[in-house]
């Protein structure tokens, strides 16, 4: 997986017309900092980072590796969504209305185990 920061914040930096030294202003670094992550010389600390992805209200890992990281579906073992509608789980209760099953399951192992 390819780091693309640079690009990614040159393009969200133009897509806000913003100048390196307005972006530099609002983030408190200097506007040769900007020009230095934007051309990949350096790349900022994590704090600094999140405070980018904050700014531009973007996920770090978007600010990263680009939008496409989203459509990575390959790796099953991390995917938290419902595979029927792709939404996520928020809470017990959802969790229950789906997979009731699971608990049905686990009280009837216990019950012929105890019993």
């Amino acid at each position: 997986m390819k780091i693309i920061f640079s690009d990614n914040l040159l393009a969200l930096r133009k897509e806000k017309n913003l100048s390196q030294e307005e972006l530099g202003n609002d983030l408190f670094v200097t506007r040769q900092s900007i020009s230095k992550w934007e051309s990949g010389e350096v790349t900022p600390d994590l704090n600094k980072i999140q405070m980018i992805a904050d700014y531009f209200n973007v996920p770090v890992e978007e600010l990263l590796f680009g939008k496409d990281i989203y459509n990575l579906k390959s790796d099953k073992s991390h995917d938290l969504f419902d595979e029927d509608n792709e939404r996520p789980i928020n809470n017990f209760w959802e969790f229950l209305e789906r997979d009731y099953w699971i608990i049905i399951m686990i009280i009837g192992t216990l019950v012929i185990f105890f019993f």
